[in-house]
Formats: structure tokens, sequence, C-alpha cells
């Protein structure tokens, strides 16, 4: 596949490199050559299906793509595929396709996150929404999903629809009851556990299953969902972890979890810890936190005193290693060991 062009914001038109580049965490150098190759192509598939006819779209897309993440959920989808099936060929145009559309959704879902939260900042960077309104932002998220529509339909993948639509509608239904929740200041443990498997973890479920079905291992689709839908959990609870460990320049907490009045599962143990009354002086200090941030220390503070980040590092370990366990039954193969890697990695990651 060529480079593609993607148009700057001045009418510029610059070429785009693909790769799996220093976005990508060490553990990816392990993977099987064939993988890291998928990968390195579908960085250059995937700008290309996104390019449209409105320089300032792409010019969005262009912003969001520069700047995302680890892209777990492709490796995912290569290393599922190839594990299922390791004496086949496992790449495949509805491979490229698959993986292109769960990454269009997954980033809709964060463009439109940051909307919904009115975040100003996305992994140290500005937010779409803050780059520029979030009328532009709320465009850019419903194109991303279109798109990803609209790739399953020019392959003919009918079968990945069912693996699509679900984890769609459950990323709505989860970002409402944390919403709900956002306000009620109630959130339980269970209530949590089900908010971030349908906001993270079915995603990569789904990813771990379009792996499967693409190189023709109908049979291990559930199995990989399975493996997917733990890693995710426990990618998510990590996630969680760090907001009560990463500080900005100021070595202050960032807190972005308790300036959103979010109650993850380090603050929802901590508050068990303690009684009615010093639950009720700490979510005191969640609900101001987003008109005076000196009550995300105290916050932050009270977590650490009451071991909740050490449990919810236990917390993670076990998700993590009843994804291992599944993958234990796989033949094996170097993508079967990459999983493993790569399911280890996600509670020991820096990022």
């Amino acid at each position: 596949m060529d480079i593609i062009q993607i148009q700057a914001m001045k009418g510029n038109t610059k070429r785009v490199e693909s790769g799996t580049n220093k976005r990508c965490p060490d553990v990816y150098n392990s993977f099987p050559k064939e993988v890291r190759d998928a990968l390195n192509k579908f960085e250059t598939f995937f700008r290309k299906s996104l390019f449209s006819d409105s320089p300032l779209l792409n010019e969005v897309i262009k912003y969001i793509f520069d700047r995302h993440g680890k892209k777990i959920r492709p490796a995912c989808v290569f290393l599922s595929a190839m594990a299922s099936a390791p004496s086949e060929p496992f790449i495949n145009d509805k491979t490229f396709a698959g993986t292109a559309a769960i990454e269009m959704v997954h980033t809709a879902s964060i463009v439109h996150d940051d909307v919904v939260d009115r975040s100003d900042q996305r992994r140290g960077n500005k937010s779409v929404n803050a780059e520029w309104t979030s009328r532009i932002a709320v465009l850019a998220g419903d194109y991303l999903m279109a798109k990803a529509l609209v790739l399953i339909t020019e392959y003919q993948m009918f079968d990945f629809m069912n693996i699509m639509s679900y984890p769609i509608a459950e990323m709505s239904v989860g970002e409402m009851i944390q919403i709900e929740k956002s306000i009620a200041l109630d959130t339980t443990e269970e209530i949590y556990f089900e908010i971030i498997r349908k906001k993270t973890a079915v995603l990569i479920g789904a990813s771990m299953e379009v792996g499967a079905k693409s190189s023709g291992a109908s049979h291990l689709a559930e199995t990989m969902y399975r493996i997917g839908e733990n890693v995710g959990m426990a990618f998510q609870i990590k996630d969680d972890i760090f907001d009560y460990e990463k500080t900005n320049l100021l070595g202050k907490p960032t807190g972005n979890d308790v300036v959103e009045n979010k109650i993850t599962l380090p603050l929802i143990y901590a508050l068990k810890q303690v009684d009615n009354k010093r639950q009720k002086e700490i979510l005191k200090c969640v609900k101001h936190s987003s008109t005076d941030r000196k009550y995300i220390s105290t916050v932050r503070d009270f977590v650490l005193e009451n071991d909740g980040l050490t449990y919810a590092t236990s917390v993670a370990e076990k998700y993590v290693e009843k994804a291992i366990d599944m993958i234990s039954i796989l033949d094996d193969s170097p993508a079967k060991q990459s999983l493993i890697s790569l399911a280890r990695y996600v509670t020991k990651r820096n990022e």
C-alpha cells in the first residue's frame, strides 16, 4: 500500500508515514515478524480508509491519529488471528478491514467521551473539542463511526456486524451509567466492573473475536472474546490506577477522574475501609474537586493511605491471570506466547 496524503490546516498536503513507531510499547518488539509487519501495513490502510473530501475533517483525523495510543486493539486482532490458526495465512483483506472498523469505533468513542466529559486533554495533548470545538469533535466522531460501518459493508463482512454492533451499544450504555453515578456518587464495586466492561472490555473482546473469525477459526471466537474481555478489564483498571499515580509538571496528582466525579476501583475500595462520616468527607472533596483542585490531593492521599492502589492492582492482575489461563488452551505458537506477554504488559506498563 502507498503512503497516503492528508490535507493539513493551511492547505498544504503532508505525507504521513506508517509503522509501529515509538508510540508502540516495547512488548510489541517481541511479537512475531508477521504481526509486526501487519501492524506496519495497518497504519497506512487505516489512514487511507479515513481520507475524505473535507480538508478540515482530514486535518482533525490527522491530529487524532498523530497522537493516538498504543494500538492495543489492532495488536489483539492480529495476535488472535495468528494464534487461532497458526498453520494458516492469518492476514487477509477482512482482517485489515475488521481491525480498522474496531479502531474507528474505539476512536469515535474517546472523541465523544471527551465532549461528554468536557475534557481539555487527551494523552497530554489538547482534546479535539479543545483544539477545535465540541461541534467539530462530535461530527468527527460520527464520521469515524459511520466509516466503520462503511468498511463492514464494503468488504461484505456481514458476519462481523453482530461483533461490532454489540460493543457500540454497550459503550453508550456504560457511559450513561457512569454519568448517572458521577452525579449520585454511589458507584459500588459491582457497578464499576459493569461500567468498565461495557466501556472498555467489550471492544477489546471484540478485537480478539474479529481476529479469530477473520482467520477462519470461528470455533475459537468465543474463547478469544473472553480472553480479550479479561485483558480489557485489567487494562481499564490500570488506567484508573494511573489517575492516582501520575502527576503534572508541578508534581501534583492529575486526578482527572476525581475532577469528573468518577468513582473508580481504588477509591471504592478505600471508602469501604472507613466509617460513614469519613466517607462523606471524602465524597464531599470529590464533589467539589471540579471547582477547586486542592481537593484532589486529599482524595489521592486518602486512597494511598487505605491501600486503594494495592487492591486495584491485585484485581487487575487476577483478570490477567484469567486471560492467561484461557490462552493456555491454544496450540503452541509464537503468537500464543505474544498474547501472554501482551496480557502481562497490561498491568506492568508505565503509561
